[in-house]
């Protein structure tokens, strides 16, 4: 169920992108204590909602490479993969902490920048 609903806001924030011109924002500082950005992403979108916080994030780098950097990085603070998906349109990842979910997901774009969502749900 965790794991649908960080699907969902993760999806949500998508198409949020779609429909709002991008600006600086701050990175979410719960998030950020857990998954710092990856290097050269910069901040589009934040938002938090009860428990859950979202972050949008715009990145030169190929999603391998950023999806390499995120396993790394939350494993290395006893992150768990709890999901795996590699689609054509996007790359997610989730993991499980305890009762807290964290999921990652890259879209690569048509010119060659990612967008990277990520969501935090905590009890």
């Amino acid at each position: 169920m965790k794991r649908g609903v960080c699907f969902v806001l993760v999806c949500c924030l998508v198409l949020a992108l779609c429909t709002t011109a991008l600006a600086q924002v701050a990175y979410p500082p719960l998030l950020a204590a857990e998954a710092a950005p990856c290097p050269g992403c910069s901040m589009t979108m934040a938002a938090k909602d009860g428990n859950a916080i979202q972050a949008m994030l715009q990145s030169a780098e190929p999603a391998d490479k950023i999806l390499t950097y995120y396993r790394e990085t939350l494993t290395a603070k006893g992150w768990e993969v709890a999901l795996e998906m590699d689609m054509a349109q996007a790359k997610t990842l989730s993991f499980e902490r305890g009762e807290a979910t964290l999921a990652v997901a890259i879209l690569p774009q048509e010119d060659g920048k990612s967008v990277v969502t990520l969501g935090l749900e905590t009890p």
